[in-house]
Formats: structure tokens, sequence, C-alpha cells
């Protein structure tokens, strides 16, 4: 192994790169933390309001939410700069806490819901666009190692700190648990974060109408996981994924393109990437949904402990992930193609773990989903980000978590179809969640043996070298 890929940790924490990596670790933590208290209080909070038949809609509305934030994250830098386009997004998510906290109606827990994944998905995209702006390229690779760190410290914080509340006192009362860390993120990107300019490509116009596309396929999907019949869930989906097909198909001919170049081609590595970033999570995210919900009607366990072995997936990401941090370029080959390949074996075995009743079973597919991504995920982020085309570094950076969050978006959308299609709803017997628990994880395994057949394809390609 080179000197280049084994640069010393120690050296991310000398100024002024320090304080840079807080606030890009913390704005990561706030994510992490935030999608795991979230899947710990919102099977109560959509029980005591009503509406569990839409419970995925929690999820969706933020992951479209964000979506938008994210297409939104390098013209918000160009026209605001760096530090005040993250205090809007601060700002944004600190409402959405709020309104989720003192929600009276689901509608206004959905609402909050939004402005969460309005400030997320902005905060998450400008971040990201700050690794390769304030970075070295040699410290980049160390800096995907400690956000593994920050994704195990979130996955076992996020679920332990909304079941606890949960059960000790109240789903609200997770939700505000929130306000704090914002508060502190908002406080450090005043202090820390630089004026960075690049306002000369502020004179484009915001790609309202596709933005407003995707956010309506999306949408369109969620509407189908509601929809009582099949003709019409079956239109809504089809309609769904040929208008964000449309919208990606208009955005790499348009001007003002939120995409990089070569963006989902499926002959250059960083279109491939592209490719499974989207469907590894949308694969994982429809049974992932449900996870906790069906260890507490299935298996009888309370929040905090379903909560917690709810957790197993990412807290087998973020272990794996920090041990092939420093991988040579050869292991990291091996490590793009055998992740998702552990991720659609960890997807198969749900369904047997859900007909047999079986919740180690359950767990260890889990796990096994949570160790293909720690395999790969730090590889395929870092195709992209050197993948691209030196003028749209900016673009694909921004782009992998709003592209992750719109996998995210179509997993949930997709599971929600599949277990209100089996007839999941209040009240109904084990016999139907086990049911429609199958069926989420019937519909995963498909789409995640879909994403290792283009990893096997991209295994092909040259060497990377380790992300971290």
């Amino acid at each position: 192994m080179s000197a280049e890929t084994t640069l010393p940790w120690r050296s991310l924490l000398a100024r002024p790169y320090g304080a840079y990596l807080a606030t890009f670790s913390l704005g990561s933590a706030l994510y992490a933390f935030g999608a795991f208290l979230v899947s710990a209080c919102m099977p109560s909070a959509v029980q005591e309001l009503g509406h569990v038949n839409l419970m995925s809609w929690g999820f969706t509305f933020y992951l479209v939410a964000a979506i938008v934030a994210g297409t939104l994250a390098s013209p918000m830098k160009w026209r605001l700069g760096t530090g005040p386009a993250l205090q809007c997004a601060g700002a944004a998510y600190l409402l959405g806490s709020l309104a989720c906290g003192f929600a009276p109606s689901i509608w206004v827990l959905l609402g909050g819901r939004v402005l969460q994944g309005l400030g997320e998905g902005a905060v998450s995209g400008l971040t990201y666009i700050l690794i390769p702006e304030v970075f070295p390229a040699l410290m980049i690779p160390a800096i995907f190692g400690i956000e593994a760190t920050i994704w195990a410290a979130g996955s076992l914080a996020g679920p332990v700190v909304g079941g606890l509340l949960t059960q000790a006192f109240s789903w609200r009362l997770a939700f505000l648990a929130e306000v704090p860390p914002i508060l502190l993120f908002m406080a450090l990107v005043w202090a820390v974060i630089p004026e960075h300019g690049q306002r000369a490509e502020a004179r484009h116009r915001l790609p309202l109408a596709r933005m407003g596309g995707v956010a309506l396929g999306i949408l369109l999907l969620s509407a189908a996981a509601i929809e009582p019949q099949a003709w019409a869930r079956i239109a809504s989906v089809g309609f769904a994924l040929a208008l964000l097909v449309l919208m990606a198909v208009w955005d790499l001919h348009a001007p003002n393109r939120l995409l990089p170049r070569g963006a989902f081609s499926l002959r250059s590595r960083a279109g491939l990437a592209f490719w499974i970033v989207l469907l590894l999570p949308s694969a994982h995210t429809g049974p992932g949904t449900y996870v906790i919900l069906l260890i507490e009607k299935v298996w009888g366990y309370h929040p905090l402990g379903a909560s917690i072995l709810g957790a197993a997936m990412v807290a087998g990401w973020s272990g794996v992930g920090m041990m092939v941090s420093r991988a040579s370029p050869r292991r990291a080959r091996l490590c793009l193609w055998a992740g998702p390949g552990l991720v659609a074996l960890g997807l198969i075995s749900g369904g047997p773990a859900m007909e047999w009743a079986n919740l180690w079973l359950l767990l260890l597919g889990q796990a096994l989903v949570g160790a293909g991504y720690g395999l790969c995920w730090g590889f395929l982020s870092q195709v992209i980000m050197t993948g691209s085309e030196e003028a749209d570094r900016d673009r694909a950076s921004a782009m992998l978590p709003t592209v992750l969050s719109a996998g995210l978006a179509i997993g949930a959308a997709l599971g929600g179809i599949a277990a209100n299609a089996a007839g999941l709803a209040e009240g109904v017997p084990v016999s139907t969640v086990i049911h429609a628990g199958v069926w989420c994880f019937l519909v995963a395994s498909a789409i995640g043996l879909a994403g290792l057949v283009l990893a096997l394809r991209l295994r092909g390609l040259r060497p990377v070298t380790a992300p971290g």
C-alpha cells in the first residue's frame, strides 16, 4: 500500500481541518441520529395519532423533501454562500422537529417531517460539497472512515434514546430530543464555515419543473401504498417510475443540470455507482421501515427493546465500514461487488425469517445487509466523487446523498405498497403482519439482486483506491 493510502488520521485534527471535520461530522450525525430515532418513535406516533397505514408516508415525505433540498444544495451555495445556506437548512430542520414534537394530528406530523427533510437534505448536500472543497484529496479516505464511526454512534444512540424516551415518556419528547444538536450545529456553522463564492453560476434559473416532477413521482409511489385497488396501484407505480426516468433524461440535457455528466450511464464507473447507490437503499428501506413495528407486533417487544434490535443493520454497516476503511485497491474492487452480494443475501433471508417467525434469522439478515453496506458504501462514494469531470465535482458530491435519499424514498414507498397490499392496518392479527413482512422482503430481494447485477458489471472496471 502506498503512502498515499496511509495518511495518518491525526492530520485531520490539525488547523484548520479539525474545525471543518467537526462541522461535517455533526451534520452527518444529525442524519444518522435522527433517522434511527424516528424509526424508534414513529410506530408509537402513528398508533396514537391514528393512520398506521400512513407510517411509510412519514419517511417518504421526509425523503422527498430531502431530495428537493439536496438538488438545491449547489444553487444555494452559489447564491447565498455555504455558511448562510447551512444556517437556513438548520433553521428548517429545527422548525420541523418542533412541529413533530407538538403535532396534534398525523398531518401536522407529516408537515414537520417535510421541514426536517428540507433541512437535512440541504445539510447533507452542502457538507458533501465541503469535503473536496476544503480537504486535500489525501484526507478524503480518512473522512469516510470517520463517517462510518458517526453512523455507528447514531445507529446505537438513535434507537436507544428514541426508544427510551418513547417508552418512559412520549414519542413527542423523542422528536424534541433533536433540538439541542441542531442548535449546536448552527452555532458551529456560524463560527467555522467560510464564505465561498462561485456566484457566477447564480444566473441559471432553478430547475423547479424538474424538481417538482421528481417530487411528484415519489409522491405517486407513496399514494400507491394506500390505494385499495390493485389496478390503480400498478398504474400509479408505472406512471411514477416513467416520470422519474423522464426527469433524469431531461436534466442530463438541460443547460442548468443538477446531475453530473454521465450520471446513471451503464458504461462508466460513476454512472454504475450512481445506479447502485440508488438501488441498494431502495432494496433495504422497504422492510427497514417496518422492522421495528414487526418486532413489536410479532415478537412482543416494547419500543426500547425493538429499537435496539432493529439497529442491527446499521451497526453492521458502521463496524464493517471501519474495518475496510484502509483496504488496498485490489480489496476495494472485491468490496464493490461483495457488498451488494451480502445485501441481497440478507434481504432474501428476510422472507423465510418472517414466514417461520424466527427473530434471530431476521436479525442475522439485517446484520448481513449492514455488513454489505459497510463493505461497499465508502468505495461507491469515492467512485462517484473522483469519477466525475472536474467541472461536475460539486454536482456529483451534492447529488450523492440526494440519490441516496431518492433510493430511500422509493424503497419506503414500495415497502408501503407491499405491506398495505398484504393487509397491514390497525388491529390486524399477527398472521397478517407476518404476511405483510414476507411481501416487503420479496420486493426488496428483487431490487437487491438488480443492484448486485450492476455491481458485478462494475467489478470489471479499473481499481479504486481506499475510501475509508
